[in-house]
This record gives structure tokens, C-alpha cells and sequence, in this order.
């Protein structure tokens, strides 16, 4: 996730310490997993699914999870226009 790239990285810096907070990243493999999901307008999170699979089911899970498990951000700020924003988001496990 490039927190330069859009108009809110505060908004963007926020999402990820929430979900950081609800993430096990303490695995007994090493791997990568992208979790791709939607905030909604009123913050709502939803179409949670893995985009890149770590190749570890764990893994996969435990980062799917930690976005479930936060499941609701504040609202979107005013300064994104859109209804919606799909994020993609890396999780790396380090052993």
C-alpha cells in the first residue's frame, strides 16, 4: 500500500494501524499474502478475499482475519470522492 499516492494517507496510516493491531504476525513460516477488500463510504469493511496467496494456508488466513476482525474504519474522508475504496494490502510474514 503507497500511503503517498492518494489524497488521505492520514485516513490510509489509520486503516493499517487498526488492522496491525488485530494481525498475528508472529507465524512459523516466512511469506507474503495480499488481502484485497472494500471500505465502504460510512467505513464499513466488505469483499474481503485474498489476491496473492502466500502459498501458506496459515498465513493467508491469518492475515484475511486481521481485516475481519477490524471490521469497520472510520468513515472516508470528504477529500475522496468516490463511494468506495478497494484496498490492497501486503502482509508480510518474517520468521
Amino acid at each position: 500500500l503507497s500511503l503517498s499516492d492518494c489524497c488521505c494517507p492520514e485516513y490510509l496510516a489509520t486503516m493499517v494501524s487498526l488492522i496491525r493491531q488485530r494481525w498475528d504476525s508472529n507465524q512459523e513460516t516466512a511469506g507474503a499474502a495480499v488481502v484485497r477488500f472494500t471500505v465502504r463510504r460510512d467505513g464499513r469493511i466488505d469483499a474481503v478475499g485474498v489476491d496473492r496467496t502466500s502459498g501458506y494456508i496459515a498465513l493467508d488466513q491469518s492475515a484475511r482475519r486481521a481485516i475481519l476482525l477490524t471490521r469497520e474504519l472510520p468513515p472516508l474522508p470528504s477529500l475522496f470522492t468516490e463511494e468506495s475504496l478497494t484496498v490492497r494490502l501486503t502482509f508480510e510474514y518474517r520468521r
